[in-house]
């Protein structure tokens, strides 16, 4: 069986071997670079996890109608709450309201 040439081993020897022209530009800029000093070994951080805002919620979705819709909108505005403030104000309350809560 015949050995098969790498292409590889061919550009290596061709760009890096002895005689290549990159060899000597390679080889004379690491010698003309000063030696610089070690970097000391980086600390290992302490991280803790990353906790969601969201790790205790569930997303849910539901239907209103456009009147009711628009009026809450006007509520929101009003007030300069948020859908999801307004949404879980309502659902104690509705949870108060049948002695839930």
């Amino acid at each position: 069986m015949a050995k098969k040439s790498d292409p590889f081993d061919k550009f290596r020897q061709a760009t890096l071997g002895s005689s290549g022209s990159l060899s000597g530009a390679l080889s004379s800029a690491a010698s003309a670079r000063p030696s610089a000093k070690p970097e000391p070994a980086p600390q290992p951080s302490v991280t803790t996890a990353k906790v969601s805002k969201n790790a205790n919620r569930k997303l849910v979705s539901f239907h209103i109608d456009n009147a009711t819709f628009l009026k809450l909108g006007q509520l929101k505005f009003e007030t300069g709450a948020k859908y999801d403030e307004l949404y879980n104000e309502a659902i104690v309350d509705l949870l108060k309201k049948y002695h839930k809560l």
